[in-house]
């Protein structure tokens, strides 16, 4: 049971379909500021033309946003990351009844204490049915599953030589315990929809299910008063011989930068790498593909190791780093294998070390 529980499957595209993030897109055509005067208005479900033509603009952007990012996946919300989806394709389209039906398919790699490291591929179509309420300068919009018409979840890589202990109990076909598994727990996922919040700042988060207006989701950190676009506030569980490939993160204007803020807790230490996207979708290709996790095919352009307070009890130190990068898309690779950095896993059997990462990037102005 601890199996199922660990299992990445159960979260496995429900947030990849809350990274439909193009709805922070919304404020810069319809106003935010002036929506937030008239929330009666707004919110009337009577006024169903206005509601349409603003929920139309956002879910337009839908695959435009989605297809440039990756999805954090983990068992519950506020649970750390224990694995990515990075889609590959994605459709939108309205249907009679003025719902969407969203189709989308990608791969990733997740952690559970049976399998260890999995790659897969996933895919699925989803009917939604969708609406919008106004708290103050905040929009929270709701994507409310109807129907699933067809979905896959199929394993490409189980890190787990066998099923150790609970083999008996599963059979010895792990990878299509695995698949059935994911494929079962998919579906169940996908029905509780999700809520993506635009706040009057700028800001967007989402939370799986529904979310109550005048609340957010979890995250690690507090953007205070920056004014800087915030691309991830996640906090994620990389196990010793795993890594986590954050982003990747647009830099798309000359005389810009990545802001890292970090702590650390767990691990004695991580090592952060920030990789180009080619050469860092071909490392994350092997990573999903093979067993032990590999060295990066090409130099990083930057290597840091970071390491966690050795007093327990003690809050975890933050580190921070400003990455200055010319115009493109990166990785921030964030490691606890003895193959890429300088921080190398205990390797001790049966202590595992997870390293408990909370960060947050932010793109800004270089100096």
């Amino acid at each position: 049971m601890d199996y199922a529980r660990a299992m990445v499957s159960r979260a496995v595209l429900v947030r990849l379909l809350a990274a439909f993030l193009g709805l922070a897109s919304l404020g810069a055509s319809c106003g935010q500021a002036g929506l937030a005067v008239m929330p009666g208005v707004i919110n009337n479900p009577a006024n169903h033309a206005l509601r349409q033509a603003l929920l139309g603009f956002a879910t337009s952007e839908m695959c435009s946003e989605l297809l440039h990012r990756s999805v954090p996946l983990s068992l519950r919300e506020g649970d750390p990351t224990i694995g990515r989806f990075y889609p590959q394709t994605c459709q939108v389209q309205q249907v009679a009844n003025e719902n969407l039906y969203v189709s989308f398919a990608g791969h990733g790699y997740a952690w559970s204490s049976l399998s260890k490291r999995i790659g897969f591929v996933a895919s699925a179509g989803v009917q939604y049915e969708y609406d919008f309420l106004m708290d103050g300068g905040t929009m929270y919009v709701y994507f409310r599953q109807v129907s699933t018409g067809a979905s896959e979840f199929r394993p490409t890589m189980i890190e787990a030589p066998s099923a150790g202990a609970l083999g008996p109990l599963i059979g010895a076909n792990l990878q299509g315990f695995v698949q059935q598994l994911g494929s079962r727990l998919l579906a169940a996922e996908l029905a509780k929809g999700f809520t993506v919040v635009r706040h009057g700042d700028g800001d967007t988060t989402f939370s799986l299910g529904v979310l109550e207006t005048g609340t957010r989701p979890f995250a690690p950190f507090d953007r205070a008063d920056s004014s800087w676009p915030l691309l991830a506030n996640e906090r994620t569980e990389i196990h010793a011989g795993q890594r986590d490939y954050t982003g990747p993160y647009l830099v798309d204007g000359s005389g810009e930068a990545l802001y890292l803020t970090l702590a650390l807790e767990g691990a004695p230490a991580v090592d952060v790498l920030v990789v180009p996207k080619e050469l860092g979708d071909a490392w994350l290709g092997a990573y999903e593909q093979q067993g032990p996790a590999g060295p990066p095919p090409g130099q990083p352009l930057a290597d840091e190791p970071v390491a966690a307070t050795p007093t327990v009890g003690t809050p975890p130190p933050v580190y921070r780093r400003m990455f200055r990068l010319p115009r493109g898309s990166y990785y921030i690779v964030l490691d606890n294998t003895a193959t890429a950095g300088a921080s190398v896993p205990a390797g001790v059997p049966g202590d595992d070390r997870a390293a408990l990462v909370s960060y947050a990037v932010q793109l800004g102005d270089a100096p």
